[in-house]
């Protein structure tokens, strides 16, 4: 029984990500868990407004959870149909794969931020190893990058030129309605 180890999904897309992204879509797997990653980093993000200021309320965790599950589905339509002006070709669900497997990096780069935040009250030391968060958001983003390519079939640079336009087309729509939804409030 020689059989070869090979390691988990977690572990090999810190190095392989477009292997592992392609290994995902081909068996049809990781969807629940990109969902899951999704809604993390929702949560996470809500973490941030909840630690800057109390009086928020812990229903931020709700909302910071339905906006990163609703916003894994529209970004992923979003990149799936800009994705096609590129010559890119998926289905909504791989996208969402890649999307959601994509941001798990940031995801922990964040709690780790979050949790710095929450407990070293100097904030010049913080500020000190900003250089660390700069270049783990950098790497994040280049496997990001290739877990959305691997997705979409596409290259590096026409998948970073579709996250351009999504970013462009998303952004400020969004913002624009956010600010009329708190302006009514």
């Amino acid at each position: 029984m020689n059989k070869r180890y090979k390691p988990h999904s977690v572990l090999t897309l810190w190095y392989k990500p477009r292997d592992t992204t392609q290994e995902l879509i081909k068996n049809d797997r990781g969807h629940f868990i990109s969902v899951l990653l999704a809604v993390s980093f929702g949560i996470v993000q809500a973490g941030r407004f909840y630690l800057t200021d109390a009086d928020v309320g812990k229903e931020c965790f709700l909302y910071g959870s339905l906006l990163g599950w609703s916003g894994l589905y529209f970004f992923a339509w979003l990149l799936r149909n800009f994705g096609r002006w590129f010559g890119g070709y998926a289905t909504q669900k791989e996208v969402r794969i890649a999307l959601g497997w994509g941001i798990s990096p940031w995801l922990l780069l964040f709690i780790i931020l979050v949790l710095a935040l929450g407990l070293v009250e100097d904030s010049t030391l913080l500020a000190n190893y900003f250089w660390i968060f700069f270049l783990g958001f950098i790497y994040g983003y280049c496997i990001l990058l290739n877990t959305l390519s691997s997705a979409l079939s596409i290259s590096t640079l026409k998948t970073f030129l579709c996250l351009c336009v999504t970013s462009l087309v998303s952004i400020f729509p969004l913002s624009l309605l956010i600010r009329m939804l708190a302006s009514v409030a």
